[in-house]
């Protein structure tokens, strides 16, 4: 039952090398999409790969961070839309992403109990201090909740069309 905020993470070695494969699908890549997953234990850990985060941020191309719905227990407490962005810039030394997807959807009174229980909570667009951010904005509903169990998840269909959609519109 850790509570806290985490100050920092790093990797050993502190620079590891890049996987060329890694390197080429990043130069190949049409859009790169990151997300949803465990910031610090999934998203982060990946980004800590020098060659890595310089090869995302070099493209120009949309870069988009799919935000979780919920927060983390002993993870993300309390965080909102802008402090998962602040975390992955923090932890980079730099700007990756110019585009967030955000949840829309509220989760059921159902579900909200059910996550209360285990100390987590829908993550909050916090929208005018992510706005500072200067990142492109994008809310729309890709939640799915199963009504048994209560549990909240990324749609991955709606998540799909809505991430083909963009690319559609791209490329007109």
């Amino acid at each position: 039952d850790a509570r806290g905020v985490i100050k920092k993470i790093g990797c050993t070695p502190e620079h590891p090398p890049a996987l060329p494969a890694a390197l080429k699908a990043i130069q190949e890549a049409d859009y790169i999409i990151i997300g949803p997953g465990s910031l610090y234990t999934s998203i982060i850990p990946n980004l800590l790969v020098p060659e890595i985060t310089d090869a995302i941020a070099a493209r120009l191309i949309p870069r988009i961070y799919v935000c979780n719905i919920m927060t983390q227990p002993g993870e993300t407490d309390g965080y909102s839309v802008s402090d998962h962005i602040k975390a992955i810039d923090e932890a980079c030394g730099k700007r990756l992403f110019n585009a967030i997807l955000v949840n829309r959807k509220y989760p059921s009174a159902g579900s909200l109990i059910k996550y209360a229980q285990v100390k987590s909570h829908p993550v909050f667009l916090d929208r005018e201090e992510t706005s500072k951010l200067g990142r492109r904005i994008v809310v729309t509903n890709v939640m799915y909740e199963d009504e048994e169990t209560n549990l909240v998840r990324h749609n991955s269909e709606r998540l799909a069309r809505v991430l083909l959609r963009w690319y559609s519109r791209a490329h007109a």
